[in-house]
């Protein structure tokens, strides 16, 4: 790490910390609210919602971990901390404050002990870890559907743009997907998490543990699918995982998690628009869940639809044709459902499934003065996908737990494109289908009572095929030409083990050693004809006293070829030797041409990353209720897959590209290359090829040959106050700065990508409060996306920061009879202030003038949402 970069994260550590500090320090003497509580003994699932609904607080927490259990009876005026910890008593449970929610989960040991019951000791197992009661290593992000629904965010999209340790670059909806912006990556308009701008094929993205088919041609999972009614909380590990999950985990992990055990029916409406135009939005979302002693059923249903933004409804883009869309107009339907049933007093089994159906359209001109009927491109998008994941889990002798789940899943796009020239169209039909199936059987339990508790093992292993067929019909004559077709298939044989060893805990009387635990997985995976992978890492999590962690991680991670890369249509494009300068030694004959190659490279290996992280979190108990925490994260990741020519027109004089360089080839090697493109051969001469003229050829094919050095920091605080009358005050607060090293080839001299212009930015941010009482609430946030550089042209220019203020307030009916019961209005404005996307320079006149991997041109956006609860 520079010295300059140490500077500035240490000055920017303490002015945070300092500031939160400073801003709790007058509150913290505020108590919490206290309720009367009638509670008898009983299901401590049913005590557990009781406290929830009676105090106003999110408990959560999964339907295994309450399973048969029960409550003893809770009983007197409580605040929430001590009617949860009454209800617990006697248990293996613990419970922790994260993220404005209280989530329960197993005690380290599942053996009680000293403070097992003490919300100060409480230890939870999220992602990032197979161990039950575990306590992770890693980074943990825990974001709640009703902490997004009170900002007003409606979807996991909207989730996607406001996470700071995600760029919204590559395969997201607003994206220009043209040029520099992107590429073809937002085809069909999905939203994929892509933490620390690695891409999203490098974001491994699970629902309920369980992974899903992939999307389109990217390898990244469209989170776009499922509903935000169907969702309890989202949870993000911002570190390497291949260890734990395997491949794809290399920028970290992100697991949506359902509303398993939802009781009773939920109906809403919300309708909304941008105020510059465009961007109208209707959704409609039912949920209906019913629980029994031994089980529960949950189904979701969601229809929503928006309306395009044309150019000629923001004043920045009015230059352009009014028929091009900077978004696409969608309609979706999507329906979740999850059941569990207990049939045995140890054997119980899970369903979990969804499926959806999108419809968008995108239009392009080629021309910033023609319409796209005239010279440009039309695609009408339709992706229909559908996951369905049963799991039977046994409880074993000696507190062993043993699952069997096998998964299917299936994600079909079907691009029906248009192509005018000149006013006469013609048609192609593109179908990417994706397909997911697999079986894992895994175990954990306890092996032998250490110091700090028991020393607990995960194992497990299974088979998974991953497919992509890909299809591209021409329509000649309006008969269907095909032009394409391929069906790649690979399969995956895995093992793992995961080991948590706790050397040391409160019982041990250790000084300064409230807990320290030691952890390690290992995971071997085989992806024939393509690579076999064994990946390792480390933890350890130190608690000197129950108010202060530290937590540290070092491991590796791998990701295969995605099943594009590999098979990408080789192309030739033939360009005109004077465009390359400066020229080699000796020069190109005059008239020369050169003929560059692009495409897949089916000798491609996996990628390869060694990460490591660094945090400390504080939970200091003179501020009761505040949490703050700061992460170092280190990624280096070797063997990137793209193409070396970093500068193409500089590729012949430049010795690094040596041995990507053919002069003066043979007519039979020019000849045979323009034989083997799909496509044909592209000609941009203006000259008619010949084969003779060719003075060199370039092989800009992809290959596994770069390398990205990732760097930075992340902070985030918390302050939950009591303010009485059952009312609350939560701020927090979160900003990730980014550093990166990136070579395209080994003897290339590195530069700095974040911070560029279609690139992450160096910091990402967002902050805000949320005032809460009996019968409404309030939140403003406040977002930051940093400037970046733009230093595509001889003259380099700054991309101003994008800051945007979202409101959101809301009324409630109460719960006294009438038809206002259970009843919630909710108005939000996303982006107040209506901030506008920066102008930037375009050497393609047609696209849109601003960063849309960075910056929206959804402008102030209202929306109103109706709620009710029977």
């Amino acid at each position: 790490m520079t010295s300059k970069f140490a500077a500035r994260a240490a000055w920017v550590g303490t002015v945070a910390l300092a500031m939160q500090v400073a801003l709790a320090a007058p509150l913290a003497a505020q108590p919490q609210e206290a309720n009367d509580y009638h509670l008898p003994a009983q299901d401590l699932g049913e005590t557990l919602r009781a406290i929830a609904q009676s105090s106003g607080s999110e408990i959560l927490f999964a339907s295994d971990a309450v399973q048969g259990r029960k409550a003893p009876p809770v009983a007197g005026r409580l605040t929430v901390d001590e009617a949860v910890r009454r209800a617990l008593a006697g248990s293996t449970l613990v419970a922790e404050h994260r993220a404005g929610a209280v989530l329960i989960r197993e005690a380290r040991g599942a053996g009680g002990g000293p403070g097992a019951d003490s919300l100060d000791q409480a230890a939870i197992t999220v992602t990032g870890t197979r161990i039950r009661g575990g306590s992770p290593a890693s980074p943990v992000v825990v974001t709640t559907r009703r902490a997004l629904e009170q900002s007003g965010i409606s979807d996991l999209a909207g989730f996607a743009r406001v996470l700071p340790e995600n760029y919204t670059g590559g395969q997201n909806p607003g994206i220009a997907g043209g040029g520099e912006q992107g590429g073809q990556s937002n085809v069909n308009n999905s939203a994929t998490l892509n933490l620390r701008g690695l891409g999203p094929d490098a974001t491994l993205t699970l629902v309920d543990g369980h992974r899903l088919a992939y999307d389109a041609l990217d390898q990244g999972i469209d989170i776009s699918v499922i509903p935000l009614a169907a969702v309890d909380r989202i949870e993000v590990i911002t570190d390497g995982a291949s260890a734990v999950y395997g491949s794809d985990a290399v920028a970290g992990v992100a697991n949506i998690i359902l509303r398993r055990d939802y009781d009773g029916l939920e109906a809403s409406a919300r309708a909304g628009a941008s105020t510059e135009g465009g961007n109208a939005q209707q959704e409609y979302s039912v949920v209906a869940g019913r629980r029994w002693t031994s089980g529960g059923l949950m189904v979701a249903l969601d229809l929503s639809g928006a309306s395009p933004i044309h150019a000629n409804q923001r004043d920045y883009t009015k230059g352009l044709d009014p028929t091009l869309t900077l978004t696409m107009r969608n309609r979706q339907l999507s329906g979740v459902m999850t059941a569990h049933q207990q049939v045995t007093g140890g054997i119980s089994i899970e369903l979990d499934g969804f499926a959806m159906n999108r419809r968008s359209l995108k239009q392009s001109p080629f021309f910033p003065d023609e319409s796209v009927f005239e010279n440009g491109l039309v695609s009408r998008p339709a992706v229909r996908s559908y996951a369905f994941t049963p799991t039977v889990r046994i409880e074993l002798p000696h507190h062993w737990r043993a699952s069997l789940a096998g998964t299917r899943g299936v994600s079909r796009t079907h691009l029906d494109t248009s192509v005018y020239f000149s006013g006469t169209g013609s048609r192609s039909l593109l179908t990417y289908e994706n397909r997911l199936s697999g079986m894992e059987l895994g175990a954990e339990g306890p092996l032998f009572r250490a110091p700090g508790g028991d020393a607990r093992l995960a194992i497990g292993g299974g088979l998974r095929t991953v497919s992509l067929h890909d299809n591209i019909t021409d329509i000649i004559s309006n008969a269907p030409v095909p032009y394409r077709d391929f069906t790649e298939r690979r399969h995956v044989e895995f093992a793992y083990g995961e080991l948590s060893l706790p050397l040391a805990g409160r019982e041990t009387g250790i000084p300064l050693v409230e807990q320290l635990i030691l952890s390690g997985a290992l995971r071997y995976e085989r992806w024939n004809g393509i690579d076999a992978v064994a990946t390792p890492k480390l933890g350890v999590v130190y608690k000197p006293d129950s108010g202060l962690a530290l937590r540290a991680t070092w491991g590796r991670s791998f990701k295969v070829p995605t099943l594009e890369q590999v098979h990408e249509v080789p192309q030739g494009v033939l360009l005109p030797g004077f465009l390359f300068a400066p020229q080699p030694t000796p020069p190109l004959a005059p008239g020369a041409t050169v003929l560059l190659l692009g495409g897949g490279n089916p000798n491609l290996k996996s990628e390869r990353a060694t990460t490591w992280s660094a945090t400390l979190e504080a939970t200091p108990r003179v501020f009761s209720g505040l949490r703050l925490q700061a992460t170092y994260f280190d990624v280096d990741y070797r063997d990137r897959i793209g193409s070396p020519l970093s500068g193409t027109l500089a590729a012949l004089a430049n010795p690094v590209f040596s041995d990507l360089v053919i002069f003066n080839p043979t007519l039979e090697q020019v000849n045979a290359l323009v034989a083997s493109f799909p496509q044909g051969l592209s000609n941009q001469t203006g000259q008619t090829f010949d084969p003779a003229s060719v003075g060199a050829i370039i092989d800009g094919t992809l290959r596994n040959t770069a390398r990205q050095r990732i760097r930075g920091v992340d902070l985030s605080a918390d302050y939950r106050l009591q303010l009485g009358g059952k009312q609350q005050l939560l701020f927090n607060g979160s900003a990730s700065y980014l550093e990166s090293n990136d070579r395209l080839a080994p003897n290339e001299p590195p530069f700095q990508m974040a911070g560029t212009i279609f690139n992450p930015p160096h910091w990402r941010g967002r902050t805000g409060a949320l005032w809460e009482g009996r019968l409404a609430s309030l939140s403003a946030y406040l977002n930051y996306i940093g400037p970046t550089r733009d230093n595509r042209f001889p003259a380099v220019e700054t991309v101003r920061s994008f800051v945007t203020l979202d409101v959101s307030a809301s009324v409630l009916g109460g719960t006294a009879p009438g038809p206002l019961r259970n009843t919630e209005l909710r108005l939000s404005a996303l982006n107040l202030l209506g901030e506008k996307p920066d102008i930037i320079r375009n050497s393609q006149p047609e696209a849109p003038p601003y960063d849309s991997t960075n910056q929206s041109p959804v402008g102030r956006f209202i929306s109103l949402s109706l709620r009710k609860v029977w």
